[in-house]
């Protein structure tokens, strides 16, 4: 069997159509990966670090703050939030305002501002402040205001309803809430 030339030109279109597919099909894994990357970027441009912070105030204007801030580069709402106040989980403010007023004496004219985050959507490098107390001074103020033990635990999320739990005591690693 000889081949003629028409026979040639067939497996050589042949040939240079296989090489075509085969650099399409890498082409697209490529395409893929690259679709992958943008998602994990355009994510991670609207990722949102919620933080809690713990301020005293023991000279002047005596006082305690408990407040939560974004220090991420994207909005986060919270989800869902626990209060424990002494260790036992707390229903509300009436229940933390009860739980303080029965520890400070009453000539300590104690001031309490609560405000629950729940449902609260807090933009980039914004503070909101969960539990504000003020009080004037009394024997033994500096020892009572830092032996409170006063915690919020929350679930919050981003936009892309990527969420995470958030506790007082922060390792660096945020498990992933519902």
């Amino acid at each position: 069997m000889k081949l003629q030339r028409s026979d040639i030109t067939a497996f050589l279109a042949l040939a240079v159509s296989l090489g075509a597919l085969f650099v399409s099909i890498i082409e697209a894994q490529i395409m893929r990966e690259q679709q992958g990357i943008m998602q994990v970027q355009q994510k991670a441009a609207v990722y949102p670090y919620l933080t809690q912070q713990l301020n005293y105030s023991l000279v002047g204007d005596l006082g305690f703050t408990n407040s939560i801030e974004n220090k991420g580069v994207g909005p986060a709402k919270i989800k869902n939030t626990t209060f424990y106040f002494n260790d036992q989980p707390v229903s509300g403010y009436l229940e933390v305002q009860q739980g303080l007023q029965a520890l400070f004496p009453a000539e300590a004219n104690l001031q309490v501002s609560f405000s629950d985050p729940t449902n609260y959507f807090i933009s980039p490098k914004e503070t909101i402040q969960v539990l504000s107390l003020r009080f004037q001074a009394f024997e033994g103020a500096a020892a009572l205001i830092t032996s409170l033990n006063f915690k919020i635990e929350f679930c919050y999320c981003s936009i892309f309803d990527d969420c995470w739990f958030s506790t007082e005591q922060e390792d660096g690693n945020r498990a992933v809430c519902e």
